[in-house]
């Protein structure tokens, strides 16, 4: 929350892939800019561009199973010599790390609720996921492709 302006926060989406569109908030923040915005690219079906003031992140989902997976971070910066950017890297991945943990945990209790057996099926916010409906979207279409092959 001290990063963006959920208010003004968008997703769009494309053929084969999605883009959130985050405003930076104004606050103090890990990037030290007042004014900018983070673009996030989902691009299907398991890549992700993360692009902030002087920063690429990219993270390749990788399935172990049905359940499971590992994500693959890559960081990418403008400037990796001076002082000042030797610390905004330090404190990118320390913030980054926070992130990902929260995430993990996210991600962690949703599949405990998916594999429950009161959980049937749930709708999506409209507000909210449309990168997420879109996303199966895209994953019911190459499915059914892939089975009018066979």
């Amino acid at each position: 929350m001290k990063l963006y302006d959920y208010q003004s926060y968008v997703t769009e989406t494309y053929d084969w892939y999605s883009l959130q569109v985050g405003p930076l908030s104004g606050n103090d923040n890990v990037y030290g800019v007042k004014e900018g915005e983070a673009l996030y690219y989902c691009v299907f079906p398991n890549f992700m561009l993360n692009i902030l003031p002087g920063r690429l992140q990219t993270n390749l989902v990788v399935p172990m199973g049905p359940d499971r997976c590992r994500v693959e971070f890559r960081y990418y910066y403008a400037d990796i010599t001076s002082p000042r950017a030797k610390k905004l890297i330090a404190d990118d991945h320390d913030y980054s790390e926070k992130v990902q943990r929260e995430d993990i945990e996210i991600c962690e209790r949703v599949q405990e609720g998916l594999a429950s057996r009161a959980y049937d099926r749930g709708r999506f916010s409209v507000a909210f996921e449309s990168g997420v409906y879109h996303f199966q979207q895209l994953l019911k279409q190459t499915y059914r492709a892939w089975l009018a092959e066979r």
